[in-house]
């Protein structure tokens, strides 16, 4: 080999030299950037085990719900959906606390508005259960809240303040709800009673007529109807009497409807029919005393009239105030001269000359005591 060739080579190797020097520093300063973070994996949607636990929810079947809902949080342990079956089967078997739990973990995972309304719904029928009628109140006003286009949601609520007569709180709650859902019959007969506790009978009148135009065999409809007439001071066209019968008829009516469909009758409905039928009672014996008062201040005024008359048509009477003195008679010409005067009779006190005779008047009867 040549010296030229040699001095070639050695360029060359030189040359390589420098270049491996060169880029392995450079390789190993972008190494960090050039390799990729590792994400989590996605999170598991187990949406066929939700599925599974609602089915056995739908057929009655908690335990198995609760089951199925486990093995979807086993895939997730966030999946509010799977907590949200569990929870309702859990408040279906009874187990509070659980309800109470899951509600807390639903929230803190991050649970939907239209899910936290449902918690709180479950919890309102716990404190209903326990006659805590303010807390109930609390987590329904909660629940209506979260879901605001809910109409079940409204009529719970208004129903908790009819509860506690709280009558004014009731009725724009109620109004609500049979604005959102104009054929919920529960929500009529809900907002018919609020009107009827403010004594606004008419409305409530119609929001039961309402209801039962849309469900005719509400029973519950017709013993409000009942209580309504009962209640009411009056009803447009109708007597006291008549107002109370109607009551009567609507309560006979609910209790027929309860009897057919194998329930007990509520001892109530035939409370409220005595109280019906004494109050027709009442009113016939008020009805009897205003007749005999009227009699007796018919008598007094025939009375007083006719002693007013005598004492204007006495000799020399003062004229009584308000009484029209009788004019008196016409004269009478004397007999033809020539013939013998006819003795004169003094006329009875009180009472107009011989020449004019008229049955004497017949006193007044005396007042009858009462």
């Amino acid at each position: 080999m040549t010296m030229m060739a040699m001095k070639r080579l050695s360029c060359l190797a030189m040359l390589l030299a420098s270049t491996v020097l060169w880029a392995t520093p450079s390789l190993a300063a972008d190494a960090p950037a050039a390799r990729k973070r590792r994400e989590p994996p996605p999170a598991v949607i187990p949406s066929e085990e939700v599925a599974a636990a609602q089915r056995m929810y739908d057929q009655h079947n908690y335990q198995n719900a609760v089951i199925q809902a486990k093995i979807a949080l086993n895939k997730n342990e966030r999946f509010t959906p799977a907590m949200l079956v569990m929870a309702r089967a859990y408040f279906k078997m009874g187990k509070n606390e659980w309800v109470k739990t899951l509600g807390d973990m639903m929230k803190n995972a991050g649970a939907s508005e239209a899910e936290r309304s449902d918690i709180y719904q479950m919890l309102a029928f716990m404190e209903v259960d326990k006659k805590n009628t303010p807390g109930a109140i609390e987590l329904f006003r909660k629940a209506a809240e979260a879901r605001p286009d809910n109409s079940i949601l409204w009529n719970n609520l208004g129903a908790q303040y009819l509860v506690v007569k709280n009558y004014r709180e009731a009725t724009p709650v109620l109004e609500r709800s049979v604005q959102l859902q104009p054929t919920f019959t529960k929500a009529h007969m809900n907002l018919g009673s609020a009107y009827r506790g403010s004594k606004q009978f008419e409305r409530a009148l119609a929001e039961y007529k309402q209801a039962l135009a849309i469900f005719p065999r509400y029973a519950d409809v017709v013993f409000n109807l009942g209580i309504l007439y009962l209640d009411a001071d009056k009803m447009p066209n109708m007597d006291a009497t008549a107002k109370l019968n109607t009551a009567i008829t609507y309560l006979d009516q609910y209790k027929k409807m309860v009897a057919g469909a194998g329930q007990a009758v509520p001892p109530e409905a035939d409370a409220y029919i005595k109280e019906a039928q004494d109050g027709i009672l009442k009113e016939q014996k008020r009805i009897e005393r205003q007749k005999k008062q009227e009699e007796r201040d018919r008598q007094r005024a025939t009375k007083k009239a006719a002693d007013d008359a005598k004492k204007a048509a006495a000799p020399g009477a003062a004229p009584t105030p308000g009484v029209v003195p009788t004019p008196a008679p016409a004269t009478v010409p004397g007999p033809a001269p020539g013939y013998p005067q006819a003795p004169a009779y003094p006329p009875a006190p009180g009472y107009p000359p011989p020449d004019y005779p008229v049955a004497p008047r017949q006193p007044a009867p005396a007042p009858r005591q009462p």
